[in-house]
């Protein structure tokens, strides 16, 4: 990704590269490999709304909410090798000559993410009309959890498409994905655990601001990715406005969600 920095995306250009992008990304073996995830927890799930009484969403909906959390992993791993196509064959001076420019290959790239995010938000949405036809209905504060699982997609398919950018490594995303899953926050509450994309908040206001963390989050690895080849200034505007953003989040789920002695922790 050396050379001489280009103007910013050219929008039609990352509309039409995303198309393709999401397409392969969609029938990629890594996301094919998290649809498969998503499948068994659902099962689990589903079939306990079929043979148990009092089945819920807090006790039992956890192995949904991990089948999907398996999915934005595999996106990420997805969308980090769809990024490394061009350093594994030898196409970079190609591409980098191409009038466009790598910022809007990197932009269909990230846009292409919203694809898997799409297939994620049609799964939740269909498990959890089952599940309604079970009797079990949603709380306000779990549509936002299912919602933010949405919103994880995109946010770890951003990261791994800047990682590639930044670290052009094959090895390093599925190294993050692994340690991803092994630190997923327990019961004992800590202040970094607040902020964590896997986190679960207890009251609607502290699921919102978690959701703009996410959200937030996940603009910054995409600005942070396309500055890599094109630093103007709505790039630069992009990156603080995200920047603050996140940084507003993060500092009321600190001070709400974790206070006190937790904070320390």
């Amino acid at each position: 990704m050396s050379g001489p920095l280009r103007p910013s995306p050219a929008p039609g250009a990352v509309a039409a590269l995303a198309r393709v992008e999401g397409h392969k990304l969609l029938v990629h073996p890594y996301f094919l490999a998290g649809i498969a995830f998503v499948g068994i927890g659902s099962a689990i799930f589903l079939r306990a709304t079929l043979t148990q009484p009092l089945v819920s969403w807090d006790d039992d909906g956890w192995t949904v909410a991990v089948g999907f959390w398996m999915l934005a992993m595999m996106t990420m791993v997805g969308a980090n090798h769809a990024a490394l196509r061009d350093r594994r064959e030898h196409t970079e001076e190609q591409h980098t000559s191409l009038p466009a420019g790598p910022a809007t290959k990197i932009g269909g790239l990230l846009t292409a993410t919203l694809w898997p995010a799409a297939v994620t938000g049609v799964l939740i949405a269909a498990i959890a009309g089952f599940a309604s036809t079970r009797g079990m209905s949603l709380s306000a504060v779990q549509v936002v959890h299912l919602a933010e699982l949405t919103g994880i997609v995109v946010l770890l398919g951003a990261f791994g498409v800047a990682v590639a950018v930044w670290l052009p490594n094959p090895f390093v995303v599925p190294l993050v994905a692994i340690a991803m899953f092994v630190v997923h926050p327990g019961e004992q509450s800590r202040a970094w655990h607040a902020i964590t994309p896997f986190a679960d908040m207890v009251t609607v206001e502290l699921a919102v601001w978690h959701l703009a963390y996410v959200v937030g989050l996940a603009a910054l690895f995409g600005v942070g990715a396309i500055a890599r080849s094109t630093r103007t200034r709505p790039v630069l505007i992009a990156g603080v406005i995200v920047a603050g953003i996140v940084g507003v989040a993060a500092a009321v789920l600190l001070a709400r969600a974790c206070p006190g002695a937790c904070l320390i922790g």
